[in-house]
């Protein structure tokens, strides 16, 4: 899904000064894998998912999605890619406070050319998906921060994408709130959707498969999470007893 190769970021701080936020970093992330990215502040992690999520350019290397050399792509196209491929969750939710939570998840479908019955029903589905059926008419500030994060993760799966990146998804939750949404992810992912998460708590990051440490622009570590936390799923059950049923 993701490889990088020789991945480079650098930028001109001042005429003499140029900070070198990725050096040279090879990396892949398979289809279906679910990655944590970890890394203290100026580490090159949010400089590397900008690249993924076609937001920034590397200054050297190449990037491949699915394939795709995404390094020599014109802006319009890298737009394409964000909107049809990748979907975006950040910290702050980032939803628009006049649109009730079906018109935020269906807000990334207008720019598809969907018909508004289409898009209307692949929003309900989604918000359903992510247990918020019985709120598609509320604004964010009648949600609380839990319910505000599913509606963000309801509008990055209402396109369909191959990819999902998230930004300290639970970082403005508390604790309860954030296992629930550690319990979507792992659905989604069950479902075989690619996942990147950016965190700083290392219990997080623990629901992943897989950890990847950054430093000083390079990866320092690359391991596989051998014993995964348990959380509950969308539907309220563990993924324990999920698997004890099938």
């Amino acid at each position: 899904m993701i490889s990088v190769q020789r991945l480079s970021k650098k930028y001109q701080m001042g005429e003499e000064n140029i900070v070198h936020a990725l050096r040279g970093i090879d990396l892949e992330i398979g289809s279906g894998e679910y990655v944590a990215i970890m890394g203290p502040s100026g580490s090159g992690k949010s400089t590397f998912m900008n690249i993924v999520g076609c937001l920034d350019r590397p200054s050297e290397g190449t990037y491949m999605l699915a394939g795709e050399d995404t390094s020599r792509m014109s802006d319009n196209e890298l737009s394409t890619i964000r909107n049809k491929r990748i979907g975006f969750i950040f910290q702050t939710f980032n939803l628009l406070p006049r649109l009730d939570a079906l018109l935020n998840v269906e807000l990334p479908l207008v720019y598809r050319g969907m018909s508004s019955r289409e898009r209307r029903k692949q929003a309900m589905e989604c918000l359903e998906r992510v247990g918020l059926a019985d709120r598609v008419r509320h604004r964010p500030t009648e949600l609380s921060g839990g319910q505000q994060q599913r509606v963000a993760i309801a509008r990055a799966m209402a396109g369909s994408p191959v990819l999902v990146l998230a930004d300290e998804p639970t970082g403005n939750l508390d604790s309860r709130s954030g296992e629930e949404i550690m319990g979507i992810f792992r659905d989604l992912n069950d479902a075989g959707i690619t996942l990147a998460v950016v965190t700083h708590d290392e219990n997080i990051a623990r629901h992943a498969k897989r950890i990847v440490r950054f430093r000083d622009g390079v990866v320092v570590s690359d391991e596989k999470v051998v014993s995964r936390a348990t959380v509950p799923s969308a539907s309220g059950n563990s993924a324990a007893e999920e698997a004890s049923r099938s």
